[in-house]
């Protein structure tokens, strides 16, 4: 069995308004990683800020998705992986942010697989960076190192990823096969970037 925890809890600043049903091709951003979710997952778990309004999440979204909230207010991804961690029974979860639309199933599934036998799984680029937040994690492994970051007041997910045991590092590379542009790494944060998405929605169908 195996979890999604998408990430919807950000301010939105850079882009003026929240992104998580921020319209793109007529749907609301979080749909596309929804709809990609609901081809591996068992149970799926959008975490959104502690001040955000929950009921008008969970109308908007598919009755298979549960809508939780951050367990402290405006603390970053960390603390909203830890909170959704806490409600998963799977074993394994992937984490995705609500700004990626062009995730491939693909490249999750690879994951996933990579992950068997680590506590995570997480892509890895040639610099060097890592992509905490498109990865899988075992959850009781996780759940742990997040709650001592946490409490040391270390708010990086670099910083739960750093008190892992075993991780597997993908190199990107292998990604390509199931998604040539790795546009499953492409995220929103500006207008610039929005409309980029919008071009590339009206051009190909990057997240089938």
């Amino acid at each position: 069995m195996i979890g999604t925890l998408i990430l919807a809890g950000g301010s939105g600043d850079r882009i003026g308004k929240k992104k998580p049903l921020l319209n793109l091709g007529n749907r609301s951003l979080i749909s596309y990683v929804i709809e990609v979710a609901l081809e591996f997952s068992d149970e799926i778990y959008v975490v959104i800020n502690r001040g955000d309004d929950i009921e008008g999440f969970r109308d908007r979204l598919p009755s298979r998705v549960e809508v939780v909230r951050d367990i402290t207010r405006g603390k970053g991804p960390l603390v909203g992986i830890y909170s959704g961690l806490r409600h998963l029974r799977s074993g394994y979860s992937a984490v995705l942010p609500c700004d990626s639309p062009f995730v491939k199933v693909d490249v999750m599934r690879l994951l996933m697989e990579k992950a068997e036998g680590f506590d995570a799984a997480i892509p890895l680029w040639p610099n060097g960076y890592i992509e905490p937040l498109h990865s899988v994690y075992r959850v009781e492994a996780a759940l742990r190192a997040a709650e001592e970051a946490i409490g040391e007041g270390e708010l990086r997910v670099q910083n739960m990823v750093e008190r892992l045991g075993r991780v597997a590092y993908i190199p990107v590379e292998e990604f390509k096969r199931f998604d040539p542009g790795l546009l499953t790494f492409f995220n929103i944060n500006t207008p610039a970037d929005l409309r980029n998405a919008e071009k590339l929605l009206s051009t190909s169908s990057p997240s089938g």
